[in-house]
């Protein structure tokens, strides 16, 4: 895909990454609007990657918007079939260096990698608690140098993702939170459109065991 103004590719990407008609409940699909995708793939884009990884791809938004955006090579993990053959049906996967994979973030079929980088939108946990905590688990196996991830906004939330993540040799920093649209999509939802808070998350490795300082952890914005 060649490249576009983010504005430009905000338009693009809602009117070519198609929707699920019948999103499951267990995996909590919500497509990522646009406009948060394309911040998740500024994040990453300001950081080397020889390989982009989207886990919970769904039908390709993210997967899309960084590839747009930080070009090279970019995969898709979904454990959902009929999101990822959506997410090969859209226009965009003849114009981009983008492959979607069916398999289970829980077991990725992907050996540990030498400067891979993970984007994700996992689930919130509404349905299982912690749900999210299953992807981080997975960007820290892969060997991941950099996540941008988003997860719900909460101070618990906050706490135990600093916690496994610093845990494992990153530095975190919370970026921005956003009022994250869930439209009426099961039975039990009465509003339209219900909004909660979310927040962008990224955090970069300084190695397993290394001692990290406040100066070296420092972002340049913090939700």
């Amino acid at each position: 895909m060649r490249q576009v103004k983010a504005s430009r590719l905000v338009m693009l990407l809602e009117q070519l990454v198609p929707r699920l008609a019948s999103p499951k409940r267990e995996y909590e699909q919500y497509r990522t609007p646009p406009e948060i995708a394309v911040d998740i793939a500024l994040c990453i884009a300001r950081h080397p990657c020889s390989l982009v990884i989207d886990l919970g791809s769904g039908t390709g938004m993210l997967s899309y918007a960084v590839h747009a955006i930080a070009g090279g090579y970019t995969i898709g993990i979904e454990i959902d079939e009929e999101a990822a053959q959506l997410a090969k049906g859209s226009r965009l996967y003849a114009e981009s260096i983008v492959d979607f994979i069916v398999a289970d973030v829980a077991h990725l079929p992907i050996r540990r990698l030498e400067g891979v980088c993970i984007v994700q939108n996992p689930p919130f946990g509404v349905s299982r608690r912690r749900a999210d905590r299953t992807f981080i688990n997975a960007g820290i196996d892969v060997g991941a140098h950099t996540i941008c991830s988003l997860h719900y906004a909460d101070q618990g939330v906050k706490r135990y993702l600093t916690r496994i993540l610093g845990q494992a040799g990153y530095c975190v920093d919370f970026i921005k939170v956003y009022k994250f649209p869930l439209p009426a999509m099961y039975s039990d939802h009465v509003k339209r459109i219900h909004y909660i808070p979310v927040l962008l998350l990224k955090a970069w490795r300084v190695g397993r065991g290394q001692s990290h300082d406040a100066e070296e952890c420092r972002g340049t914005s913090r939700a």
